[in-house]
């Protein structure tokens, strides 16, 4: 049996150290005229709905007129398509609505109109659940980019809490919707007005793998960002939020599990973050002037689970940095400033000192490798590299459009010749215009291609693939790219960024032949689920979503590093294998039990002879893993059983408050 040991680590950290927050990124993301509607594209400009058959008139983001009803038209549209298509978790045809520059008034919640759209797995509409998907909006600039509430609107008065964007139809009592959404944000300010205090910034949330990122929130009114329906996944980065009662509430089902990553959230009267029954991972947070900087209560029979790591929060005015009201808390590298309290559980002060390095609320499961040394057990802290910021090319020159080397992308006729011819091009930037290309066979990837533009093509056919065969100092970036089946082979020594690409196989293989290279993935679906991917190779990963019914889903193999923040898995089957020498770190995440039960019941985690550290919970009632962990170091195997886990509110579920086994030498 593995040991159980109930450690609450609290080490002064010298010097103190300050941690960055939101980066603040300042893209200026335009896109060739290819890429629009009115031009074959599937970008809608909202300030060409006319030209692009869209509605009767166009946005004038002109921060004078009434810009509500024509930015709703454009969601409308996207939202009938969906429809028309009958099955949101089989539609595979994707709409961004992008904003230029300017400032669009708005008097009204944006969101779809009409009725919610019929959820994916029940095929009916309720007031509880809807299927909507494949909402886009899209920034050319968060400085620039400003949807401004107007003042003193009586639909927004104190207790009325409405969003000023929105999601999913909130006035229709939508509490779940489990169409897979993809839903994406990004490059927006949004100015709640004055004179506003029911006012909520955005209402965002999106099942499987969804994306926020390069937001600002300001004004006033109830809260900044609120998840609020299940499941609510994705990775939600760069973001600030400055005068709300809440910054960040979180309150989707046990389902929900977003990652969440270089915050800064500013003058909060109540809290920065509040989690209510469900989990979350919290990286990179900065906190000013806020009572409480993280509430931990439950919801109903639900309770909280949370990470939070390398964060600072500072305050004047505060009692406990942290309070739990109910679940559990993993917490590190953090710096509090001005409160009396670091950590406050259901009323007794844990800690009181700054900086915490590394806190743990329930017992921590180690191996025996490291049993009698009890200080010492602890994460494995691997050393996090933020993933890099790879400037968006504005010249179109830059650009190569793959339909003007021969390319149809209708899906159906094979574009191999033609998407080569402009990855051989010399030009720096591909870019896919239309929804779908049929690509049989492999992609050469030359290292005078920087970016690969998707723009949420999908890629059909199971042979395709693109490889990463020639070296480079350039960082290679593939953003916004869906495969049936494909994949990136890494043959060459080249860093990567996978940005919101994924695959119904496996989006990334590494045939590397030796370690150095470094590979981020943001948002996407399907990594690291195949033996053999990760090898050779130091991954950082923020938010990942991999479900499979029939191996590991995820796997770390010789000379690798994996770190993974956020994770949700599904199906049948266990959940990670490392072995080899591996290096995992997994930073929370849900374990999703739906599914057909494997017969027998397998290992949930296998740590094969490398050094892995985990927290995360369960939800769901269907799946059981015998035994849930199994720690196998040298020779000696040593198991640990779910029913050991301290419980997490229904069901049999648990939460893994840390797990460590191996070496967490660095």
């Amino acid at each position: 049996m593995i040991r159980l040991f109930a450690i609450a680590i609290f080490t002064i950290l010298l010097p103190v150290q300050a941690f960055t927050q939101d980066r603040n990124i300042k893209v200026n993301e335009v896109y060739p005229a290819a890429m629009f509607k009115e031009n074959g594209g599937r970008f809608i400009n909202v300030k060409k709905l006319v030209e692009a058959g869209i509605y009767s008139k166009n946005a004038k983001g002109d921060g004078k007129n009434d810009d509500s009803e024509a930015i709703i038209a454009a969601m409308d549209w996207v939202i009938n398509r969906l429809r028309r298509a009958g099955q949101p978790c089989g539609w595979h045809e994707y709409w961004h609505i992008y904003f230029p520059n300017g400032t669009y008034l708005v008097t009204k919640p944006l969101v779809y109109s009409g009725d919610p759209v019929p959820d994916c797995e029940k095929h009916q509409v309720s007031s509880a659940r809807e299927g909507t998907a494949g909402l886009k909006l899209v920034g050319q600039s968060r400085e620039s980019v400003i949807i401004k509430l107007a003042d003193n609107l009586e639909a927004f008065k104190a207790g009325a809490n409405l969003p000023v964007v929105s999601f999913s139809r909130f006035d229709r009592a939508t509490i779940f919707n489990n169409a897979p959404a993809g839903f994406k944000f990004r490059n927006f300010t949004i100015n709640t007005g004055q004179g506003n205090p029911g006012a909520i910034g955005v209402d965002f949330y999106g099942a499987n793998t969804s994306r926020l990122d390069n937001v600002k929130i300001i004004g006033g009114g109830e809260i900044g960002l609120h998840i609020r329906i299940g499941s609510a996944h994705g990775y939600y980065s760069n973001i600030s939020i400055e005068g709300f009662r809440k910054g960040i509430m979180l309150e989707g089902d046990t389902e929900s599990h977003p990652a969440i990553e270089y915050i800064s959230i500013k003058n909060s009267s109540l809290a920065t973050v509040e989690v209510a029954g469900m989990s979350a991972s919290l990286r990179k947070i900065y906190s000013s002037g806020a009572p409480i900087g993280l509430h931990l209560k439950a919801k109903g029979t639900r309770l909280p689970h949370a990470v939070i790591v390398d964060s600072e929060f500072k305050t004047n005015m505060g009692n406990e940095s942290i309070r739990i009201d109910a679940g559990s808390l993993f917490v590190r590298n953090m710096v509090f400033r001005g409160y009396k309290v670091a950590v406050d559980r259901q009323g007794k002060a844990i800690a009181v000192t700054s900086p915490v390095k590394e806190y743990v609320s329930d017992n921590v499961f180690s191996s025996s490798a490291i049993e009698g040394r009890q200080v010492k057990i602890r994460s494995l802290n691997i050393k996090v590299e933020d993933y890099p910021l790879v400037a968006w090319k504005p010249k179109f020159s830059d650009w190569a459009n793959v339909d003007q080397f021969g390319a149809v992308g209708d899906g159906k006729t094979d574009d191999l010749e033609a998407v080569q011819k402009a990855f051989n091009s010399g030009k720096k930037v591909i870019y896919f215009p239309r929804n779908s290309y049929l690509i049989n066979g492999e992609v050469k990837i030359p290292a005078s291609v920087e970016q690969l533009i998707g723009g949420d093509a999908r890629i059909e056919s199971a042979g395709a693939k693109f490889i990463i065969g020639e070296a480079s100092a350039n960082i290679l970036l593939i953003k916004d790219l869906e495969f049936a089946s494909g994949s990136i082979k890494h043959l060459a020594k080249r860093n990567l960024v996978l940005e919101s690409t994924s695959s119904g196989a496996n989006p990334y293989d590494s045939d590397l032949k030796s370690p150095g290279t470094e590979v981020f993935a943001n948002n996407v679906h399907g990594f690291a689920r195949f033996a053999g991917v990760i090898e050779n190779v130091a991954a950082y990963a923020r938010f990942i979503n991999n479900e499979k019914a029939d191996h590991f889903q995820f796997n770390a193999g010789k000379n690798s590093l994996l770190w993974i923040f956020g994770f949700k898995t599904e199906k049948t089957f266990s959940i990670l294998k490392a072995e080899n020498g591996a290096r995992v770190e997994m930073l929370g995440g849900v374990l999703n039990r739906f599914g057909r039960d494997a017969d027998p019941d397998p290992p949930g985690i296998v740590n094969d002879n490398s050094s892995v550290s985990i927290v995360a919970c369960t939800n769901g009632p269907n799946r059981n893993w015998n035994p849930m962990i199994r720690d196998i170091q040298a020779t000696e195997i040593r198991d640990v059983f779910m029913n050991q886990f301290p419980l997490r509110g229904w069901d049999n579920n648990i939460i893994i408050p840390l797990y460590f086994g191996g070496n967490n030498k660095k």
